[in-house]
């Protein structure tokens, strides 16, 4: 008798903790009892050079009641009071109509009855979010949304259904970089900018930062001014048609064809007597660099010289992993004038994109070598000799005498040992010549004697001063004043477990505060271009483990209610 009791007790107890179990502890599986449609594929993670999220997918489940189905089934009248609280009157007149998005198939649940659910349809698909910090969203473009940009480029490739895709974008970089082209634009009243840091070695470019509405680092050239200059000495030398220690007597203007009137003058207020090669390229001298494509041209052709310029990648896409990338501008020698070889000696008539004149000034950088740039940072790019390391080492030197004494001395900071050359190019109106507009310019590399970064700078018309050692160059030496004295000394002690209010702190208070908790800046996405946070997800008293990634919104000034930014 005991014993049948006892096995009764046994059994009544199994019985409530299997209805225990299928009611209360048993986890929820969406899919036991709808089916989630996936309605689009997941593509890869974008992340910088050091893991930090540039573009991540997020989950969302869509659930579209099927109102055509309950109205079939004579379902509406019984349904309607608890589907009121998603749908107005107008909504009833609909077949199909959307009830919510949500992240998770608990939210989900727990927002939608179950016996809605039954006459619904769920669809699993993805949210892309970006980094739009910092001119990012640029570089970076969107797919369906953009034709340019790294990631229709990739997606046209088919190489976006990886898991994650490292680019060569370093963040902390693309920030400093922004945040110094910036200032110069606002404080010479210009009308845009554009910069872009190189490594030199590999090709690999850390920031791309482009001041207008298009991305002009790819999509927009310029023409080239003195920048060109180095590239016209080094041809010449690399031939034997100059010597390193060639001194030339120069007048203030020349005029390079016979029975042609085009004459070449000096910058007004340069006038130069007797100069080396040397302080020709220092202090920019036109007629020096007239005289020396007169002795390439005496020696060679027009075709010759298209081949040679060719070569370093005048005229032609780099290649880089970035759709509408554009050719610039570098006709063929049938179509040239007569002096069509001098003005480009000067850097005129030959149009130039930033990424290629980044990329070309780079071969001096990198002893002689062309590196083809890229956005993969486990890509290994292709290169070639262009110069003898010899040349290239010895321009190297003479672009840190410019830096030191030449018409960039303007823009040395002690301390940043680059080098470089600047350049004012007048912009040039399409079948009407020259305006009155400039463009300054510098390229450059870091440090000076064993270069790791090579950057160009570009200041599109500054109101204030305009050549290029005056506005260019400062932006290239603050760049890398700033990378190399960047420090940020702590004064926060955070324990806690949940994720703090972060509203009206700086980014980089932020970004140690998350650091602290666990969460490292590989998993922040920034959207917005300020120094503060207005805005957060997740909010405040979110569980730390239950977090992967933050979203953080970015203004100018503090949102001093701490109320929520959208």
């Amino acid at each position: 008798m005991l014993r049948s009791r006892l096995t009764l007790l046994i059994i009544v107890f199994l019985y409530i903790f299997l209805i225990s179990y299928v009611l209360f502890l048993k986890p929820y599986n969406l899919n036991e009892n709808y089916k989630i449609n996936e309605s689009s594929k997941k593509l890869a993670t974008l992340l910088d050079k050091e893991g930090r999220i540039i573009a991540v997918d997020r989950t969302i489940y869509e659930v579209w009641l099927d109102l055509k189905t309950i109205k079939k089934r004579n379902k509406l009248e019984k349904l309607k009071p608890q589907l009121k609280r998603f749908l107005n009157e107008n909504d009833f007149n609909k077949s199909f109509i959307l009830l919510g998005k949500f992240e998770d198939i608990l939210e989900l649940k727990t927002y939608i009855p179950g016996n809605i659910l039954k006459y619904s349809r769920i669809y699993k698909t993805y949210e892309r979010n970006y980094n739009s910090s910092y001119d990012l969203r640029k570089n970076i473009g969107e797919i369906g949304k953009t034709e340019y940009g790294i990631e229709p480029y990739l997606y046209k490739k088919g190489l976006l259904s990886t898991q994650n895709i490292q680019l060569s974008l370093d963040l902390k970089m693309q920030k400093i970089a922004y945040e110094e082209l910036s200032k110069m634009i606002t404080e010479q009243n210009a009308e845009g900018g554009t910069v872009i840091i190189m490594e030199t070695q590999t090709g690999k470019i850390r920031a791309v930062v482009s001041h207008y509405p298009w991305n002009m680092a790819f999509m927009g050239y310029i023409e080239p001014g003195s920048t060109m200059k180095p590239i016209i000495y080094s041809i010449a030398l690399e031939e034997g048609l100059i010597s390193p220690y060639q001194k030339f007597t120069l007048s203030p203007s020349i005029s390079p064809v016979d029975g042609v009137n085009f004459t070449i003058s000096e910058v007004e207020g340069h006038s130069f007597n007797s100069i080396d090669v040397k302080d020709a390229i220092a202090y920019s001298s036109n007629v020096a660099a007239v005289k020396v494509m007169k002795t390439i041209r005496e020696n060679f052709s027009n075709e010759w010289l298209y081949n040679k310029l060719d070569q370093m990648g005048f005229g032609k896409k780099t290649g880089i992993e970035f759709s509408k990338e554009i050719n610039g501008v570098f006709t063929k020698p049938d179509n040239w004038y007569k002096i069509t070889p001098y003005q480009i000696a000067i850097g005129q008539g030959i149009g130039v994109t930033p990424i290629q004149l980044v990329s070309i000034f780079n071969i001096f950088a990198n002893n002689g070598k062309y590196v083809k740039p890229t956005f993969l940072e486990k890509n290994k790019s292709k290169s070639f000799q262009v110069f003898s390391p010899e040349i290239a080492n010895l321009m190297k030197d003479w672009l840190r005498y410019t830096m030191l004494k030449g018409t960039a001395r303007k823009a040395y900071k002690p301390g940043v040992l680059i080098a470089g050359k600047t350049g004012t190019a007048q912009k040039a109106i399409s079948g009407k010549g020259y305006s009155d507009k400039y463009y300054s310019l510098f390229v450059g590399f870091f440090p000076a004697s064993k270069p790791k970064y090579t950057i160009v700078s570009i200041i599109d018309d500054p109101k204030k001063e305009y050549y290029g050692g005056e506005v260019a160059a400062p932006v290239a030496t603050n760049i890398f004043y700033r990378l190399e004295d960047f420090k940020y000394s702590n004064k926060f002690q955070i324990v806690e477990n949940y994720l703090p209010n972060l509203k009206n702190m700086t980014l980089t208070e932020a970004l140690f505060i998350l650091k602290t908790l666990g969460i490292n800046e590989k998993k922040v996405i920034l959207y917005g271009n300020g120094n503060y946070v207005v805005r957060q997800i997740p909010d405040i008293s979110y569980n730390i483990k239950d977090i992967d990634f933050v979203i953080l919104y970015l203004g100018d000034e503090k949102n001093e209610k701490n109320t929520d930014i959208r």
